[in-house]
Parts: structure tokens; sequence; C-alpha cells
């Protein structure tokens, strides 16, 4: 009976280890243990030890925001107008934009559209993944991190400033939607089982595609892996947006 009691106790211990572990990794289940998660327990990996001032809170939203002494618009960043609560240095790079270049082929399936720098929005995002500015480079009182190196991303979660070879963002959707047949119309469902209702629409920046138009990075309504709000299983996330 003892040996039962304890290979049930044994096993408990270990599913609830492991639900511990995987909290957060699964689409929609929020940030923690997600790659946004940059507290010791997270999967971010660029730990600095919180706050040097009080390293035991081991936060996880301070990176990006706080409650107190915010960067106000525009004294912070002239060039946006979209800083939520926001704790973090951004980035004041100019970006490459995407270019296709001509296809005389097919001319009328190529973007046919006028790109701007990278949205407000996305700037937040590129404040870390253009690789110009830390990680680490958080705290608004002059994003001073005294005997802390900085910490940048590398890898395939550098995207740079750059932007030439990715999916072009900064565009007026509907405009393109208007001009092409094979771009869905802004009031389009998400592709798959979307519990949350949303449409393209929804995850517009004013109308204009944004790095968060695919990507959910609080990890809390989106159904891909990858922050994405559709899982690209047989390219659904692509085929939401793409008539192919």
């Amino acid at each position: 009976m003892k040996k039962s009691i304890l290979a049930c106790c044994t096993i408990g211990l270990i599913l609830a280890f492991g639900a511990f572990a995987f909290a957060g990794s699964a689409p929609g289940t929020g940030i923690k243990q997600t790659s946004h998660d940059l507290s010791s327990g997270g999967k971010g990996m660029l730990w600095d030890g919180g706050t040097l001032a009080d390293p035991t809170l081991d936060r996880i939203c301070i990176y990006c925001h706080t409650p107190h002494f915010a960067i106000k618009v525009p004294a912070g960043n002239p060039n946006g107008d979209y800083l939520p609560l926001w704790n973090h240095e951004v980035t004041v790079a100019t970006f490459q934009t995407y270019t296709n270049g001509i296809s005389p082929d097919d001319p009328s399936h190529m973007l046919n559209a006028t790109l701007g720098q990278p949205g407000s929005v996305s700037k937040l995002c590129l404040s870390c993944h253009d690789g110009t500015v830390a990680v680490n480079s958080y705290g608004y009182a002059g994003f001073t991190k005294p005997a802390v190196a900085g910490k940048s991303v590398s890898g395939r979660f550098l995207i740079s400033t750059d932007l030439s070879n990715h999916h072009p963002i900064g565009f007026d959707y509907n405009a393109v939607a208007a001009a092409d047949d094979e771009i869905n119309p802004a009031d389009t469902p998400l592709n798959g089982a979307n519990v949350y209702g949303l449409t393209i629409g929804d995850l517009l920046w004013k109308g204009n595609m944004e790095c968060s138009t695919c990507h959910d990075v609080h990890n809390t309504k989106n159904e891909g892996v990858k922050f994405t709000w559709v899982e690209d299983t047989q390219s659904a996330l692509c085929l939401t947006c793409h008539k192919k």
C-alpha cells in the first residue's frame, strides 16, 4: 500500500512539474515560459537578474513595461506614437524596406504599395530584434544598467535593420487588397479553428500591415507556437491573407 501511495505521489509530482515546466509554451497560454519570458525561469535565456536593485523579484513584464515613469510620447521616441507604459529603449534605426523586384510575367501580383518605415507597434518589436538595442536596455531613467553587459538577440531571433528580404510591413493593407485579387479583404476571418473570431482587420495597425498582424507577442490569443495568430500547418497563416 505504501509503495502504491509513493508511486502515485511520484507520478503526481512529475505531472505537476511537467505542467509547470511547459506552462505558457502552448499557444494562447500566456507569456510565462515562452521566449518572451526573460525571467530566470523563462525561455528567453537573457536574464540579467531582474532589476539590480531588487533581483529577487525576478520579473517578466519589466523588460518592456512599467507602471510608473514610462516613456512619454513624443519625448522618448519622436518617431513613434505608441508607447504602452513602455520601459525599454526604442530603436531609432532607419530600416531598409522590402523589395521584390519587377516581374514582367505577372506584374499585377507583385507588391504594389508604398512602403514606409515600420509603424510604432513594429518598432517596439524591432527595439530588440533589429540588434541595435540591447535586450536588457530597460528602465527609462537613462536606460543604464551598471555592471551589466548589454545582451542582444542573435541567430534566428536577429532580424537586423535590413528588412529587404523579410515579409513587408508598414503598408496600407486595404489598398493592396483592393488592387490585387489574390489578397483577401480585411474582413476575412483568420484561417483555422480560431476561437476568438478575429479577422485580418482586427490585426492591422491603423490599417497597416505590421509585425503584430502576424504575431501575438504575449501568447494570449494566438494559435501558433511561434507567437503567430494562426498555426502555419499547411500554410494556414499565409493563406489567411493570400489567395493561392
